[in-house]
């Protein structure tokens, strides 16, 4: 009996503890939603400053201060308290969602970047949404290695998404490892045979390391003084040679333009067909 009266004066504390948390808790919200935000913030900022609850308590309060700074429009002020309570690891998916809005409002890259990370770590339910997002930030903001690692991870969820092999394959041309960006867009063209920008993008590498080769046999050959026709041969080689590597190039611009004209393309099209001697071809394309 003694025994379970000690468990239960221990115990009290921290029941009591909990309850006063709730209720006033309750009483912020109260005024919270009532939309009273200026009150229902200064019950919030007592609760932080009289040290009530735990790290997940307190980020929901510090959550609900930023909503009620958002409404009143003091935006840095809301900031703040955003960030603290998803620092203290808060579960609610709609303190990273108004947090993430407004770093998107102020073009704040990195910003958006900590919420995300944050989300995909803390939020139940929320990790393969976040990785998701991160991947879009990434490659809008030009950030590919950071890039890669996510690619992977969606990969391996989502195989048959071309998407994520063409944001992989990007990745690779952007950080000049152009033959695994071959492969990869290869990859993202098996799964949508017509994707415009994996098409345009493969067509582009393989033309102008193609034209690059003709050229550079075209600047050799000129380059000599008295060719003789042993060099003339050499170089006739090396120009069907590079010609055949434009014609593996061919389909894919081809298909890209079909899809999505771009000058870019066009152009290219322009000068295979030429330096393949074909310029009807050609034509179709100045």
């Amino acid at each position: 009996m003694r025994r379970i009266l000690i468990m239960m004066i221990t115990f009290l504390p921290f029941y009591l503890v909990a309850q006063d948390f709730d209720s006033v808790f309750n009483k912020a919200n109260g005024k919270f939603f009532e939309k009273n935000y200026k009150e229902a913030s200064l019950e919030y900022q007592k609760m932080i400053e009289s040290g009530m609850g735990d790290s997940i308590q307190r980020s929901w309060i510090y959550g609900y201060i930023g909503v009620c700074f958002q409404e009143l429009k003091q935006i840095e002020k809301a900031k703040r308290n955003y960030i603290l309570a998803l620092k203290l690891g808060s579960p609610n998916a709609s303190f990273y969602s108004k947090l993430l809005k407004v770093y998107k409002s102020e073009k704040d890259i990195k910003g958006q970047e900590f919420v995300l990370l944050l989300r995909k770590e803390n939020v139940l339910g929320e990790y393969k949404k976040a990785v998701k997002s991160l991947a879009y930030l990434y490659v809008n903001s030009e950030q590919f290695e950071k890039l890669l690692v996510v690619c992977d991870e969606l990969i391996g969820w989502y195989p048959s998404n071309y998407k994520y092999r063409y944001f992989k394959a990007v990745s690779h041309q952007k950080t000049n490892k152009i033959e695994k960006a071959i492969k990869e867009y290869r990859k993202a063209i098996e799964l949508k045979l017509d994707d415009a920008n994996s098409n345009m993008n493969l067509g582009m590498i393989l033309f102008f390391a193609a034209n690059n080769l003709y050229d550079l046999a075209v600047k050799n050959y000129e380059a000599i003084a008295k060719p003789t026709d042993g060099d003339y041969q050499k170089c006739k080689r090396k120009l069907n040679n590079a010609r055949a590597a434009m014609r593996k190039a061919e389909l894919f611009l081809l298909r890209a333009y079909k899809v999505k004209p771009n000058e870019n393309v066009k152009k290219a099209l322009f000068n295979l067909y030429n330096k393949c001697n074909q310029r009807s071809k050609a034509q179709q394309y100045k």
